[in-house]
């Protein structure tokens, strides 16, 4: 019992030197090599020995469990914990340095520093001195090269600067049409062409640039066919002239005049135009209206002809009940024959952004009383801070005042048309060019046209743009003619056609 007794009270002995090594231990980082008293076996230093083990009820210390009894730690000895030291903030990462543009010569037309495009632009100096005509046109170069030189003080494409080679051209036959073509794309080897050639004899030869000679062209109206051809080369910023005829179905149902509207007479200008008159008519019936009528003129080169043929159309949409046509195309004798002789007839035409001559004098035939419906692309251009920044442009560089056509006076010099197509194609030509990156190519310039989510076009509260969509325009308004004040009164609009 006394050697019981001696290891019971040696107890609080033990316990005084295992606290003193565990603070020593802990003082020190933990160094398992302190020795023991002198005569006596100093236990392992294990965690379950930090702390003495309890007594049974005999006074016997219970045995500490071995790690296979138990998975828990014994506690750690029971002491104030040191104040850790407040750890420094860590210090804000270097914001990374973007990487240098680097700009190479990278395709025809393209060097380290600039892009050069091409401009053909009607003569109308020579075109009114040879046919004694009096086209108050001012030539289109020089609104372009003012906004050009607008758009390289801002730092160009990425900082390249943009050339520009201005060539005129007759837009009767093709002729000197083609040997621009020739001459910019052959001789000079722009990177595109800005604009086009416009004008019944020459809309052709648009082809030459996109097709013949692989070189992006911002303008024009090109065909489907001819939009397909160009593998998104060809991209502008107006409707398609297809398109346009689908978006006034779109119209007249989105302004729920269908119904007051139907039954409905489709009517295209030349045979070539069947397929976008079956096209429109499918589109009208699939928005409930009736269609008893689909037709086009098929002598459109003989005016006795055509006048016969529109006589007979003309009775049979009125046995059918037509009340409205949906005239396709231009035909302008077409037209007057229908006015004529059919004023109680509603007319829908698709394009009215051509019929800007109606402004001065209504079109022959027109009958007062007589309804023209149609579409355009905007009233109030002039309300677009887009364009005022244009015109702004245009006027300080070439000292002139630019009024839209409506508010020209007779003998005013217009200035209109050659700044709406600098305006629009320079500024789709800089946004698709910059989306491109600095690898400007054409293939680049085609893969852009699927990233540009939000492209603007002056004048036009909606546009949208794509390699399979390479007409940018969606927004038409609906206007009426107003025969007396020979002036297009708005019905709806700005309308999403897109």
């Amino acid at each position: 019992m006394k050697d019981s007794k001696r290891r019971v009270s040696a107890l609080p002995r033990w316990t005084l030197v295992l606290l003193a090594l565990a603070l020593v231990a802990g003082a020190c980082g933990g160094n398992n090599d302190d020795d023991g008293d002198a005569g006596t076996e100093a236990p392992e230093p294990t965690v379950a020995a930090t702390a003495p083990e309890p007594a049974d009820a005999d006074g016997q210390a219970e045995p500490a469990p071995t790690e296979s009894e138990s998975d828990e730690p014994a506690p750690a000895p029971t002491q104030e914990e040191p104040e850790e030291a407040e750890a420094p903030a860590p210090e804000e990462a270097p914001e990374a340095t973007p990487e240098p543009i680097v700009l190479t010569d990278s395709f025809r037309g393209v060097t380290s520093e600039t892009i050069l495009i091409g401009h053909p632009t009607i003569d109308f100096e020579k075109l009114n001195a040879d046919f004694g005509l009096d086209l108050p046109y001012q030539n289109f170069g020089p609104p372009l090269l003012a906004l050009v030189d607008w758009y390289n003080e801002q730092g160009g494409v990425l900082g390249r600067r943009i050339e520009v080679v201005s060539e005129l051209y007759m837009p009767v036959g093709s002729t000197t049409a083609e040997a621009v073509c020739l001459k910019m794309t052959e001789d000079q080897q722009v990177f595109a062409v800005l604009t086009g050639f416009a004008g019944p004899g020459t809309e052709h030869v648009n082809t030459c640039i996109t097709e013949l000679y692989d070189t992006i062209l911002v303008g024009g109206l090109p065909t489907p066919e001819q939009a397909e051809a160009a593998g998104g080369l060809w991209v502008t910023s107006e409707m398609s002239l297809g398109r346009r005829n689908q978006a006034m179905v779109s119209i007249l149902e989105q302004t729920g005049r269908i119904d007051d509207l139907s039954p409905f007479m489709v009517f295209g200008g030349h045979p070539e135009q069947q397929a976008l008159a079956d096209g429109v008519a499918d589109a009208l019936r699939a928005a409930g209206a009736e269609v008893p009528v689909v037709v086009v003129v098929n002598n459109s080169g003989d005016q006795a002809a055509t006048q016969a043929e529109v006589d007979v159309y003309v009775e049979r949409a009125r046995s059918d009940g037509v009340r409205s046509a949906i005239l396709i195309g231009e035909a302008e004798f077409r037209n007057i024959h229908l006015f004529t002789t059919a004023p109680e007839i509603i007319y829908i035409m698709g394009h009215g952004d051509r019929l800007t001559d109606w402004l001065r004098e209504p079109p022959d035939g027109l009958q007062s009383g007589t309804k023209v419906f149609t579409a355009r692309a905007g009233p109030s251009p002039m309300e677009d801070p887009r364009i005022l920044h244009c015109i702004g442009v245009i006027e300080a560089a070439l000292e002139i005042e630019i009024l839209p056509p409506e508010e020209l006076e007779e003998g005013d010099i217009q200035h209109w048309a050659g700044m709406i197509n600098a305006c629009r194609d320079l500024s789709m030509f800089m946004q698709i060019a910059e989306a491109a990156g600095p690898d400007l190519t054409n293939e680049s310039w085609v893969a852009a046209l699927d990233n540009i989510p939000d492209i603007s076009v002056p004048g036009m509260a909606f546009a949208s743009i794509s390699s399979s969509k390479v007409d940018a325009a969606d927004e038409l308004y609906l206007v009426e003619y107003d025969f007396d004040t020979r002036a297009f009164i708005e019905l709806e609009g700005p309308i999403d056609v897109g």
